[in-house]
């Protein structure tokens, strides 16, 4: 629709790496959501992190992984993978 306003992000693949590795800590909480779009509607569902890895990341529309740990704030990140855009958020 405006592709020359979405600038991909440089750090795109390294950030997605690091959310992946995040969640997959023994101490983690938190969940990671995939939103596909079908016959013009947006679902959302959640999704186990090897099963992200297996499907890989281009075939939704976004990711957000829902994070933190036992001892520290909870953070978000989103990712836009066709815009190859993310945006991190922390709770603390």
């Amino acid at each position: 629709m405006f592709p020359d306003l979405i600038t991909p992000a440089q750090d795109f693949e390294q950030q997605l790496g690091a959310c992946v590795n995040a969640m997959c800590q023994d101490d983690a909480i938190g969940q990671t959501l995939v939103f596909e779009r079908d016959k013009g509607a947006l679902h959302m569902r959640p999704i186990a992190i090897p099963d992200l890895v297996d499907t890989g990341i281009d075939r939704y529309e976004m990711v957000v992984f829902d994070g933190g740990d036992a001892s520290d704030g909870g953070w978000k990140h989103v990712f836009f993978p066709r815009q190859r855009a993310h945006c991190f958020v922390y709770e603390a």
